[in-house]
């Protein structure tokens, strides 16, 4: 293995552990100038720290071993959960492991090893529509499950496409994508059901409008499962793109039964049932104005 080559893989360990040089040495119990070493490729541990090293890494990646490390940098960021997509566009979609906290992300994997399949599947989304009161609008959701047990989440409508990832915690699925054509972001949290598979939960969206001010929104929301992924990347991105082919995005009138309507538009606020937003024209958001200190 090559000094230079670990310092690399190393380096990519602190970034994923969202932990210091400082932090590695006194997990370790080790000097923090001898990590320093390490992460600039000056030396390489020896066996006995490169071995204390490996059980830190196992704590929190499950089954990480010494032959690990003989992976080239593109296998360590898939096999530590941080590898990175590229869509078509070019554009890089973050793994989740990027943007949160390492404990965060390894009490999610705790909960996801254990319940995380239940929640892949191919849903059809319901929410009340943000032009259009009385009128519901449907989104196609695919959420699958890795080998990592992280759970992949893609949404689509029309020419709209988000990508992400959902986190399973305690009761609730935490969602977060990009559409990286306009760079918008969604975000979202739904209830969990608690010991069986769902086949419908509820929750909060949170989104930008295609308006010029690109206008915060929250709706309420349904997602009821339509389909199961079959575990094949290419089948399971034909489903999702059929799904939407054929999906009718402005539900036809009467076809949201009631129970689901009330529900969605329990909350009434300034503007269509069950939907608060925060219209650009209206907004409050400024700079410094002449006059301020």
């Amino acid at each position: 293995m090559e000094v230079d080559n670990f310092a690399e893989k190393l380096q990519l360990v602190l970034k994923v552990m969202v932990l210091s040089r400082t932090g590695l040495a006194s997990k370790l119990n080790v000097d923090k100038s001898l990590v320093g070493r390490w992460v600039s490729g000056a030396v390489r541990p020896s066996e006995h720290n490169l071995a204390k090293l490996t059980r830190f890494i196992a704590e929190n990646v499950p089954g990480f071993t010494l032959l690990d490390w003989d992976r080239d940098l593109e296998n360590l960021q898939k096999r530590l959960g941080v590898a990175r997509k590229k869509p078509e566009g070019g554009a890089v979609v973050p793994e989740i492991g990027s943007l949160l906290p390492h404990g965060i992300i390894q009490e999610a994997k705790g909960t996801m090893r254990k319940r995380g399949k239940a929640y892949t599947g191919l849903w059809k989304s319901t929410r009340a529509s943000y032009d259009l009161p009385g009128r519901f609008i449907h989104d196609i959701c695919l959420t699958q499950q890795r080998d990592d047990g992280m759970l992949r989440f893609r949404l689509g409508v029309e020419g709209v496409r988000y990508e992400g990832w959902s986190l399973l915690m305690q009761n609730q699925l935490f969602s977060v994508a990009w559409d990286l054509e306009s760079s918008a972001m969604l975000f979202s949290i739904f209830n969990g059901v608690a010991r069986h598979r769902p086949e419908v939960i509820d929750g909060i969206n949170l989104a930008t409008l295609m308006d010029a001010g690109g206008s915060p929104v929250a709706s309420a929301c349904i997602l009821t499962r339509i389909g199961d992924p079959t575990g094949d990347e290419d089948q399971d991105t034909a489903m999702f793109e059929q799904a939407i082919a054929n999906l009718n995005p402005l539900a036809p009138e009467g076809s949201v039964s009631a129970d689901i309507a009330e529900h969605l538009q329990r909350d009434v606020s300034d503007g269509p049932a069950g939907i608060m937003r925060l219209l650009f024209s209206r907004s409050f958001a400024r700079g410094a104005r002449l006059g301020d200190k």
